[in-house]
């Protein structure tokens, strides 16, 4: 499979017991981890996970599943009742740990240093920060550049 941040059709699987899940409601979501991908893999060139959105266990909850290329498999629920900022907070909160888990690698990292930023949410927006505070930098989820 080639890697690509579009998440296209045969990247994104929408499991047969979860079309009740609106189409508003997946676009919104694929939109919003499309945005933590980009940061994680910028231009598609290294990772290409496959992201399976299953039935959560409670009401409002979709259950994501990332899968690499050799089928090793994690994921995580996220309250899709939640606002986009919330949404994205917690999508850029738990895909990274996806990342370490699958491919051993702590993303995005914070320019200059070998630690990954993490994410907190500043006024309206959710940003990508140094954790140690040693390096006075955030950059919004979404538009990290390597």
């Amino acid at each position: 499979m080639t890697p690509s941040l579009a998440l296209s059709a045969d990247m994104l699987h929408l499991a047969p017991e979860k079309q009740n899940m609106g189409e508003h409601e997946m676009t919104r979501l694929s939109a919003l981890v499309a945005q933590v991908l980009h940061d994680l893999d910028p231009g598609g060139k290294k990772y290409g996970p496959a992201i399976s959105y299953l039935p959560g266990d409670t009401e409002n909850h979709a259950d994501l599943v990332i899968e690499d290329d050799t089928g090793m498999r994690c994921g995580f629920s996220v309250d899709t009742s939640l606002s986009d900022q919330e949404v994205l907070y917690e999508l850029a909160d738990r895909l990274p740990t996806a990342f370490v888990e699958l491919y051993a690698v702590g993303l995005p990292l914070v320019p200059g240093t070998e630690r990954p930023a993490t994410p907190e949410i500043i006024g309206n927006s959710v940003v990508w920060k140094d954790s140690a505070g040693t390096v006075s930098w955030t950059c919004p989820v979404g538009q990290y550049a390597a």
